[in-house]
């Protein structure tokens, strides 16, 4: 069981750094076409990296462009979990096809508009996005503008009702991120209370460049409330 990932792992460094505990999870964003992209990997490298955890959760993250992606993600990487981002699952018969034939567990990604809150996939509510996608994937995570919304009251407001009716729509676990960070983590998860969390830019100190410190106590404050975070 997993309470929180850090996303956009690039180096066995910084990977052995989070695996410490079975409470956390890494997220490798894989990327063989766009590998100088500073979060972003090839499969190969993902591997690597992958084959030398050995207490937390593995997670290939891709923005697939057909079935063929997935399953060669898998192959190549052998995560222990695939996340699926981008637009890949707007069509159902992708759903039901990766539903079918994976043999790990799917993560499926919503990302919501920063001045909408729409969603990018199914449907433009995300209440209704995250219950079509609900019976195909075994998670559910969303990524929305959390960071900036918190600071003010209407937005922050507007998003802790729309994160509560997902809660209540899905029977999936669900998984939150955007803006994410040790100054805003403890008061998001008191007040929402996701199954777990997921955090990429917020550790870092330059931009795609983790940072151990920081990391160490983002996790740490995650774990002091993990009373209140079912995990994954």
């Amino acid at each position: 069981m997993w309470i929180a990932k850090i996303s956009g792992i690039t180096n066995n460094d910084t990977a052995s750094s989070v695996d410490v505990s079975s409470y956390f999870a890494i997220g490798a964003i894989i990327d063989d076409i766009n590998i100088d992209e500073i979060r972003s990997v090839s499969k190969f490298d993902a591997r690597r990296i992958f084959a030398n955890i050995e207490k937390c959760t593995t997670i290939a993250e891709i923005v697939p462009s057909s079935l063929d992606d997935i399953f060669e993600t898998l192959d190549i990487c052998q995560p222990n979990t695939i996340q699926v981002n981008g637009d890949f699952f707007n069509d159902v018969n992708n759903l039901i096809a990766v539903q079918s034939t994976a043999t790990i567990p799917i993560i499926g990604s919503i990302l919501l508009d920063r001045e909408t809150y729409e969603s990018n996939i199914l449907d433009p509510d995300p209440v209704k996005a995250a219950q079509i996608l609900d019976p195909y994937v075994q998670i559910i995570s969303i990524n929305v503008p959390l960071g900036q919304s918190w600071r003010s009251k209407e937005p922050k407001t507007k998003l802790i009702e729309i994160i509560a009716n997902i809660q209540k729509a899905i029977s999936k676990p669900l998984v939150i991120g955007g803006g994410l960070t040790i100054d805003n983590i403890g008061e998001i998860i008191s007040t929402v209370k996701p199954n777990a969390v997921d955090v990429s830019s917020g550790v870092e100190k330059h931009s795609g460049i983790k940072n151990p410190e920081l990391m160490q106590e983002f996790l740490q404050e995650v774990y002091d409330h993990k009373d209140l975070l079912p995990g994954v």
